[in-house]
């Protein structure tokens, strides 16, 4: 008995610990180099001279967000790895672990007499707080952090608050406001905590000084943000309208299970039609068997819901598409992990007979799995795409160790604002960070036998179908190179090798670049078929030939041949 006692306990923990594996699996393809928009704040407190002594530039405005916290993570990160993205998310799924084991800690007690419902809420808060929707936080550190961490703080000030609640003691008063502070200076989604709180500790009915202390930390800090808030010139202006409202904060909440902004504002207005009558519920006198341990769920619920209404107004602007970007995900869940919180332990109290009871469970369980496979099925695509763009930034690497500034391809994989990317090249290398942190070599492109005549073969039109587009010199010798190529048998291909017509190799290249011209006419199975990469000119070359294998035996020459004399006469 105390063995199967024992190898239950395990199987449930691998099952609970899944979500998170899932998630560090991503992790690990994200790239080393930080991507996204992010740069700026670097750019702030770090520069050729090291990092700054003056504590003002520490003090950074992104965007609409106070981000100081980040900021003093960004800095020991690259004290301690470089500068490494992987290191960013690692914080950011660390954040995430703390987070899972406070909402665990807050599950109400009265579930635990049922060991496999309690199990499965574990399962679902670790499935919930490592939701893949995420994407674009866990892959991309410098968002994770910002947007991880905020949430992370905000748990932790909820969590104080249910003490608060239990123990009447002040201390759990201050470390709940010093928490929502953290957050607040964390991103702004934080803020969002403040009114939720002030809310909690009035219908809660604690002590005045309590609800005095609470109102006062909260003008504090939502004046000091409301004081210095600008708008960024690149966005549009706030909006109060009610019908863009209405149809931003729905999509918001759906949009982790689908892509679709109908289908997601349905789901998302059915969660929230829920979600109203248990807050009407447990305002009624007749909900007291539930006043405490509802509470902290309810209010990750008004925060959710308090960051949905803020991006509504700031960003409904841009259109109700823009409420299904990955890096909202983290929050939606949150909401999601609530409510099932919630009706789980409303069920368990409410009994019309045991038959009914378990049609209710099993339906609940059913519209979970639905829900929780269309989440997995969201979030995967979307970690293959970041993941597809991470696997290009050796190009990166390569192109700024060779000097030159290719705004094209730091804008397509690093972010969409090149040169605040390439403003920091010289004080990165000065420093070792990363991408200059280690030597390049072809890795990328690894070759396990040398190209010559006897492994290189001419055209094959109907097996590998592929074209050199273009060549574009950066400077006196480097030039980049483009072009496309794809498989029939749709086998991935590994790179493209450059030579010239004496079969010397003059450069290399990645695949996977997106050419949709060439899928218009191929087909999809081609949409990512482009390749770009990067050549070492000499003047004895004349032309130059694209090759590409698939499996590194046999090097198959693409259809065209690249005559620079005739191109650059033509110039």
């Amino acid at each position: 008995m105390p063995y199967k006692r024992r190898l239950t306990r395990a199987v449930a923990l691998i099952v609970i610990l899944l979500p998170a594996a899932y998630i560090f699996y991503w992790i690990t393809r994200s790239g080393e180099i930080s991507t996204y928009d992010y740069w700026n704040i670097i750019g702030h407190f770090y520069s050729i001279n090291g990092f700054s002594p003056h504590p003002t530039d520490w003090l950074v405005r992104a965007n609409e967000h106070l981000v100081l916290i980040p900021v003093i993570i960004y800095a020991i990160n690259m004290i301690a790895t470089k500068g490494s993205n992987i290191g960013l998310s690692c914080i950011t799924f660390l954040f995430a672990c703390v987070q899972a084991i406070l909402l665990a800690v807050l599950l109400p007690k009265n579930l635990r007499r049922s060991r496999l419902l309690f199990v499965g809420l574990l399962v679902c808060t670790s499935i919930y707080c490592f939701t893949p929707a995420a994407a674009h936080n866990w892959m991309r550190g410098y968002s994770g952090v910002a947007w991880i961490g905020a949430n992370l703080f905000v748990t932790a000030s909820i969590f104080c608050l249910s003490k608060l609640v239990h123990s009447q003691k002040i201390v759990w008063a201050i470390s709940s406001l010093f928490f929502a502070t953290l957050g607040a200076l964390t991103y702004s989604t934080a803020l969002a905590v403040l009114p939720v709180l002030c809310a909690a500790v009035v219908l809660m009915r604690l002590p005045r000084r309590v609800v005095l202390l609470y109102f006062a930390a909260a003008i504090a800090i939502g004046g000091t943000y409301g004081f210095t808030y600008k708008t960024p010139y690149y966005h549009p202006p706030l909006s109060l309208s009610i019908r863009d409202l209405l149809a931003y904060i729905p999509t918001y909440l759906g949009a982790i299970f689908t892509q679709n902004v109908y289908a997601a504002f349905i789901v998302g207005a059915v969660g929230c039609a829920i979600a109203v009558c248990c807050t009407g519920y447990w305002l009624t006198p007749q909900a007291k068997w539930v006043c405490t341990s509802w509470l902290p769920w309810l209010a990750l619920q008004g925060y959710v819901i308090g960051t949905a209404l803020m991006a509504a107004t700031s960003r409904s602007g841009f259109g109700v598409e823009s409420a299904t970007v990955s890096r909202y995900a983290s929050l939606p869940s949150l909401f999601w992990l609530s409510l099932t919180v919630i009706v789980v332990t409303g069920l368990q109290k409410v009994r019309l007979n045991d038959r009914n009871y378990w049609q209710l469970r099993i339906t609940l369980f059913a519209g979970l799995t639905v829900l929780i496979l269309s989440m997995y099925r969201v979030g995967t695509e979307a970690a293959q795409m970041i993941a597809r763009t991470a696997s290009l930034q050796p190009l990166v690497t390569l192109s700024v160790q060779l000097g030159v500034a290719d705004t094209d391809i730091v804008q397509h994989v690093i972010t969409s604002s090149p040169e605040q990317f390439l403003n920091l090249t010289a004080a990165l290398k000065q420093h070792g960070f990363v991408p200059f942190h280690q030597p390049f070599n072809n890795s990328f492109c690894t070759i396990d036998q040398q190209l010559g005549s006897h492994v290189l073969k001419p055209p094959a039109a109907k097996t590998l179908p592929g074209f050199f587009d273009n060549l574009t010199k950066l400077n006196s010798d480097i030039a980049r190179v483009e072009g496309w190529a794809g498989d029939r048998k749709r086998r991935r291909l590994n790179c493209v090798a450059i030579l010239n017509q004496n079969n010397i190799i003059r450069g290399f290249a990645l695949t996977g670049f997106p050419r949709p011209d060439v899928a218009q006419s191929l087909g999809m199975s081609y949409a990512f078929s482009g390749w770009k990469g990067y050549v070492h000119l000499s003047p004895e070359d004349e032309t130059l030939f694209a090759y590409t294998s698939a499996n590194y035996k046999d090097w198959i020459r693409l259809q065209n041949v690249y005559k620079l004399n005739e191109h650059y006469s033509n110039n």
